[in-house]
């Protein structure tokens, strides 16, 4: 307990912004989605650790993720201003939205990789299909079906063309400003299916709002450990991880960035706050040079396998 102590007095102690600032997380999407839940949580737990600041959540949609990202894009690297973003958001988009107002892979300088999920797809209980099979052969029916994402270039996005690739189908792409009105619009039955984090779909699938048909990874989700795997059903190349990263503007100096990123994780690793990150089936927050490595991997990743999933920048 001295230790834990200790440690909170010095990293409360290092270079950071002064006290009394206002520090702006920035979701670029609309509320209701998954990222808002975890945001709070790390909010509530920098708070403690910085108790003359106001910690502020601010959900900045629009553009699938475009104009939060240019908000934090375009801020000073101050450690005043930081982004909370789903992976597709930060290396996906800028291979397929041609237009954006910041080059995507040199804007943004990596703070602490928040943590990794599975992906699930779910669908609207008056779709009255049981199984991906049952959807497969639906499409292929000629029904006319629909998927929702938060925007082109997001993880949603593409792991709905990469189910319409590996299944031989076509399922309608609908872009929003964020999930929570896709997930409002399924609730209406006007949105067939949607493809997100597991923290995302999991409280409309224990409501029995929505019903879980396949997980795209390779091993089940402790959340939802009788949904199958798409690799299980057959679809060994349909596999979407997704992760969430807490990022600043380049230029941040490095002693705020050491400071921001030693804080992050110690809340992330805090008694209160990783249990609730597994339950929610987040796991394996990283420092920021293991996240800027994990960058790196991806934004070489994405300009090679987009087109062969036949998706053309926009």
């Amino acid at each position: 307990m001295r230790r834990l102590a200790i440690s909170i007095f010095v990293l409360c102690g290092l270079a950071a912004p002064a006290l009394g600032d206002t520090i702006r997380i920035i979701i670029p999407f609309t509320p209701g989605g998954a990222l808002d839940p975890t945001a709070r949580l790390l909010a509530s737990g920098l708070a403690k650790l910085r108790p003359g600041d106001n910690i502020v959540i601010e959900n900045i949609g629009g553009g699938g993720g475009v104009l939060g990202l240019n908000t934090v894009a375009k801020a000073a690297p101050d450690g005043r201003t930081l982004l909370f973003s789903p992976s597709g958001a930060i290396v996906i988009s800028p291979f397929l939205q041609t237009n954006q107002p910041y080059d995507g892979p040199t804007a943004f300088e990596p703070v602490a990789l928040i943590g990794s999920v599975k992906t699930a797809m779910i669908v609207r209980p008056g779709l009255n299909v049981k199984s991906l099979a049952e959807l497969v052969a639906l499409a292929k029916s000629g029904a006319k079906l629909n998927y929702a994402s938060p925007g082109v270039g997001t993880s949603p996005h593409i792991s709905g063309e990469m189910l319409n690739l590996a299944a031989g189908i076509k399922i309608t792409h609908v872009p929003y400003r964020g999930l929570g009105p896709a997930f409002n619009d399924m609730l209406g039955g006007h949105m067939d299916v949607i493809t997100t984090s597991v923290i995302g779909v999991l409280p409309y699938v224990q409501a029995k709002t929505a019903l879980a048909l396949a997980v795209f990874d390779t091993e089940r989700s402790a959340q939802m450990p009788d949904v199958p795997t798409t690799v299980e059903l057959g679809y060994p190349d349909l596999v979407m991880p997704q992760w969430y990263g807490l990022l600043a503007p380049t230029g941040l100096p490095r002693d705020v960035r050491d400071t921001l990123e030693a804080q992050v994780l110690a809340v992330l690793r805090s008694p209160d706050v990783a249990p609730r990150l597994a339950v929610a089936g987040m796991a394996n927050p990283k420092g920021a040079r293991e996240f800027k490595a994990l960058l790196d991997v991806e934004f070489k990743k994405w300009p090679v396998l987009l087109p062969k999933l036949g998706i053309q920048p926009q």
